[in-house]
């Protein structure tokens, strides 16, 4: 009878072998399908931390779309499930956390668990993912560690008359935009500041640019930059350079530094030094537009604190002005400069009453963190007294993160900061900047790797008179 059986199958076999491959393969697909994406969208179900369904293979990915972006996502999904929430980007298995607790823990208190951040995207140059922010390990404390002096109080006090000087050349283009009763798109304003003043401070390269061929040059150099041009713009410089370049020279001279090291660390100080920089200011100026009783208000600060309009600045009298701070500050929280911060789950561990399993990643929202109206009242208003010193002791110091925190915050944080106060100081000397029909209110944004005005930020300028 088993002869027969056998018989009988290979009967089958020799008929219907296309066939039966076909079955077979198919029978496995699924198997691989189910337990590949089934098993693994099944993740958050088995820890008990609520979210929305996935897509099969898209996760979470077209209603995150929908819902107009991942920043208007978070806020969505914070309000409807919790402060801690699962989600799929695809098949990447990130937690959204927004306790405050878990969140110091994550940054600050259990580091160790949490060292590295995930890379959002696969770079087209495999030496940029040794970029200072997306660095791990002991290669990112080497290169924090060489590069952390740049940022130093003395550093940037010397690197100071070189932004003022940009600041000036700003300034002179917004009061003949002024006369002209030109309307400025401030992002591509500021972009052309920002550009300018990274290149002299970071690289030594001096560009005027006000030239527009020159610094749609340069952006198009952030989208992609391979490896040789960088090295033609590093070399010919490379002696001059006092900060960066040089600390990063030195590095590859004393062996804790290689060449795809300072490829990519210059990358990320282009980009982050032009982009997130470029894309505060004009926000700033766009919410002194849209608020001129803050705009006054910030005028009269300035001018009590500087006689002229070509006093000198100092590093202690820019970081002297209250309400300059708040207002930056304010805008920080309203537009930050990066939308999200992610960590990588190192190894399995418990945080409260939630499991975080190793090799996964969590999110954190701080554009959602940062209008949670439990927190801030009037969440949408922009409110610069919410940062008196009163008022930042009624919160957690981890519902602003605008920089981050721990040890992986922002190393260009102060110098970011310095470059802005002495930019407005130095422009709100001779110009106010005046809301027009073609301001749109309330601004659209792009929330991707970094936020910024999807439609750009049009505004009106008027020269003041001398104070």
């Amino acid at each position: 009878m088993l002869s027969n059986l056998l018989n009988c199958v290979q009967d089958i076999w020799q008929i219907h072998s296309t066939a039966v491959l076909v079955a077979i393969f198919a029978a496995l697909i699924i198997y691989i399908f189910y337990y590949r994406y089934i098993t693994i969208l099944q993740h958050f179900d088995k820890l008990g931390i609520p979210g929305p369904k996935p897509w099969p293979i898209l996760g979470n990915i077209p209603e995150i779309a929908r819902l107009g972006g991942q920043h208007l996502a978070h806020m969505y999904y914070t309000k409807k499930y919790g402060k801690v929430v699962g989600l799929f980007y695809g098949t990447e298995r990130l937690t959204l956390v927004s306790d405050y607790e878990i969140i110091k823990k994550i940054l600050i208190k259990d580091f160790h668990l949490f060292p590295n951040r995930r890379l959002p995207i696969k770079f087209p140059f495999d030496y940029l993912d040794k970029m200072l922010a997306f660095s791990r390990d002991q290669e990112w404390k080497t290169i924090r560690d060489t590069i952390t002096p740049t940022f130093s109080a003395n550093k940037l006090k010397a690197v100071l008359p070189i932004v003022d000087n940009s600041s000036r050349k700003l300034r002179s283009a917004l009061i003949s935009y002024a006369q002209q009763g030109e309307i400025i798109d401030a992002r591509d304003v500021f972009g052309k500041f920002t550009m300018e003043v990274i290149l002299s401070v970071a690289f030594g390269v001096q560009l005027n640019t006000q030239d527009t061929t020159l610094t749609n040059a340069a952006s198009k150099m952030l989208s992609g930059i391979p490896r040789r041009i960088l090295f033609t713009i590093i070399s010919p410089y490379a002696p001059k350079s006092k900060d960066f370049l040089q600390l990063v020279l030195d590095g590859r001279e004393s062996g804790k530094l290689s060449d795809d090291d300072i490829i990519a660390q210059s990358f990320i100080f282009l980009l982050a030094g032009y982009e997130t920089t470029a894309n505060t200011l004009s926000s700033v100026c766009y919410l002194l537009a849209v608020n001129p009783d803050v705009q006054e208000r910030l005028i009269n600060e300035v001018d009590d604190a500087f006689s002229g309009v070509d006093d000198d600045l100092s590093y202690e009298q820019i970081f002297e002005l209250k309400y300059l701070d708040m207002v930056i500050t304010e805008t920080l929280r309203l537009y930050p400069p990066i939308p999200i911060i992610i960590r990588e789950v190192a190894q399995d561990c418990t945080i409260g009453d939630y499991q975080f399993v190793a090799g996964t990643s969590i999110m954190l929202s701080t554009y959602a963190l940062q209008r949670d109206s439990a927190e801030w009242p009037d969440p949408e208003k922009f409110i610069p007294e919410r940062f008196t010193q009163e008022e930042k002791q009624k919160r957690s110091s981890m519902s602003y993160l605008p920089f981050g925190a721990g040890p992986r915050i922002c190393i260009a944080m102060r110098f970011a900061l310095m470059e802005i106060k002495i930019a407005l100081v130095t422009v709100l000397r001779t110009v106010k900047f005046i809301r027009v029909k073609e301001t749109e209110v309330p601004l659209q944004l792009n929330a991707g790797i970094t936020i910024s005005p999807k439609n750009g930020i049009k505004i009106g300028l008027e020269e003041r008179s001398s104070p």
